[in-house]
């Protein structure tokens, strides 16, 4: 009796399983072909530290014609992050009609002058060395140059030779801890040395320039900047260049004086 019994709970249970799994199969079908095709996107909320018009950011997302369902959170942020200007983009669908949006620009770095020939035309990067700025529009920007090596003109969005990121990623650092000393560098040459490279530094305040190792941090720039403001008080004309590389401090002179 026993047996009979439990044989009866298991087909009745298994019944309702199956009952279950066809609910659940007939539900998605419903949902796929007649309420996710309705819901239509009603709002955009959008978080950015990037100025963007609602139109700049429609034509971004080229939502025309696609339903809130239909969306791919992966496939919005690559199209957002292919813009030069993006650093960084996070979509979260919430439903039933939303869309938030998380977009982080890229922080113009430095500017050089690129170009070959001709009127050097200026290009803002990033810390990572992507041109962010190229031409006009960047006139108004209080940065440091980056002088030495020669490219073309970039495009939007190109990057710098991989030989410069780590400059790039030293002042971005030197900008994050120590604001002060990174708004005091006016220009950074590149001197190619061997397999590395030598800095030579122009400050903002003094006219004095100073050479250092290929490290650029804030201990190295805050010491430049104590040499060349003791040069400076002291009103050593006739010193063209200190030099501080290898941990000594040298002074070159106008040849004749």
């Amino acid at each position: 009796m026993n047996a009979v019994y439990s044989r009866r709970r298991w087909r009745f249970a298994s019944a309702a399983a199956a009952l279950a799994a066809a609910a659940a199969l007939t539900g998605e079908v419903v949902w796929s072909r007649a309420v996710a095709p309705g819901l239509s996107i009603k709002k955009i909320v959008v978080e950015s530290d990037l100025s963007l018009t609602d139109g700049q950011l429609l034509e971004m997302l080229d939502l025309e014609g696609r339903s809130w369902a239909a969306l791919e959170e992966d496939e919005l942020e690559a199209r957002l992050e292919s813009y030069p200007v993006v650093r960084k983009a996070e979509v979260e669908k919430v439903f039933p009609d939303t869309l938030k949006l998380y977009v982080y620009r890229r922080r113009p770095l430095a500017v050089a002058l690129t170009g070959e020939g001709g009127t050097p035309v200026p290009a803002v990067f990033d810390e990572e060395g992507y041109a962010v700025k190229v031409g006009g529009g960047t006139s108004g920007l209080d940065l440091p140059v980056i002088t030495g090596p020669h490219f073309p003109k970039p495009d939007l969005g190109a990057r710098l030779p991989e030989t410069l990121w780590p400059v790039l990623a030293d002042l971005s650092k030197l900008r994050d801890t120590d604001l002060k000393l990174f708004n005091l560098v006016s220009e950074i040459e590149i001197l190619p040395e061997g397999e590395g490279y030598d800095l030579r530094l122009y400050m903002n305040h003094v006219r004095i320039p100073i050479l250092i190792d290929g490290e650029l941090t804030a201990e190295s720039i805050g010491r430049a900047v104590l040499v060349l403001d003791v040069l400076d008080s002291a009103d050593l004309g006739s010193v063209e260049e200190a030099d501080m590389r290898g941990g000594h401090v040298v002074f070159h002179r106008a040849e004749g004086i």
